[in-house]
């Protein structure tokens, strides 16, 4: 019996031997995929190879600012859009749940409340200011802004005897310029400017270099004084939703405009508020495609890489 043990042992080593030898071909067909993997790493490689952290990291902050600039610019052009699109609406028809309405008539104060207009004239409902310095740029000059700022406060719009309480703090204003003042070197601003200057720090009267016939010695010199300004009387158009207004005094509907998409205020109709509008957003969309090209040349070498 034991003879017969030992040989049913030897019998099951044997097999044992047989059969991992048989699956050697297995492995060895494992091992050869081996270069194939090494071999598909190399593209990756080629791609960490062919990238310069510093050009790439321009590369992509040039893309994305040129996405933002082109998503401001398309946000103005649909607004145009939009403003055409409003349905004119009398004030005495509204009541508190209208959706971008557009109401036109002539602005007045409410409680006499107004604001002063920066560079002189009589006080405003809303205004926009802009103070801009002419600098050399490259092979040329450009206005640079320096400094801009807008404000308003509530406002009546009457037409035909009834009027609607508008809230312009949220709104975009389109507004035509009413004063527009240029300084050159060594000139002494007129006085309605020189108070703006004392009044705001970031704006100084200091000069910063000195013209000889066409040459600039110095700084660029020449500023440039923007106005834009709603006053009491003027024809206004007005975009956007209405609310409730309960509170509204003897005169005005119970019913005011302080918001929408779009919300805007405009010293024009509604065709010029559009096309104002439309021209605000060429300069992003042009800045946009400008900054997205500049992006794509600085990616390409990554781009031709991988594709």
């Amino acid at each position: 019996m034991c003879a017969l043990h030992v040989a049913a042992a030897t019998a099951d080593f044997l097999s044992t031997v047989i059969g991992a030898v048989e699956s050697l071909p297995i492995a060895v067909g494992t091992v050869e995929s081996v270069p194939t993997v090494i071999g598909a790493v190399d593209p990756v490689t080629t791609v960490i190879g062919a990238v310069d952290p510093v050009t790439t990291v321009i590369g992509v902050g040039a893309f994305v600012l040129g996405l933002a600039f082109l998503a401001r610019g398309a946000s103005g052009a649909a607004d145009a859009a939009r403003v055409l699109r409003t349905t004119a609406t009398s004030p005495a028809g509204l009541d508190g749940a209208e959706r971008r309405i557009r109401v036109t008539g002539r602005a007045a104060a409410v409680d006499d409340e107004t604001l002063p207009a920066p560079f002189g004239g009589d006080p405003g409902l809303c205004v926009e200011y802009d103070v801009s310095e002419l600098r050399s740029q490259g092979n040329g000059q450009s206005w640079v802004t320096i400094e801009a700022g807008e404000a308003g406060v509530p406002f009546r719009v009457d037409d035909g005897g009834t009027g609607v309480r508008v809230d312009p703090g949220a709104a975009t204003f389109s507004l035509a310029v009413d004063e527009k003042v240029k300084i050159d070197a060594g000139e002494e601003p007129p006085e309605r400017v020189r108070g703006f200057i004392e009044a705001v720090d970031e704006v100084d009267d200091t000069e910063t270099g000195y013209e000889v016939g066409p040459l600039t010695i110095g700084d660029d010199p020449r500023r440039r004084y923007v106005q834009r300004t709603l006053r009491p009387g003027d024809e206004v158009t007005v975009v956007g939703d209405t609310e409730a207004f309960p509170d509204a005094p003897v005169g005005e509907v119970k019913s005011r405009l302080a918001g929408g998409s779009p919300f805007v205020v405009s010293d024009a109709s509604a065709r010029r508020t559009a096309l104002r509008l439309v021209g605000s957003s060429a300069i992003p969309i042009a800045l946009g495609a400008l900054a997205l090209g500049i992006g794509a040349l600085l990616l390409s070498p990554i781009l031709t890489t991988l594709v």
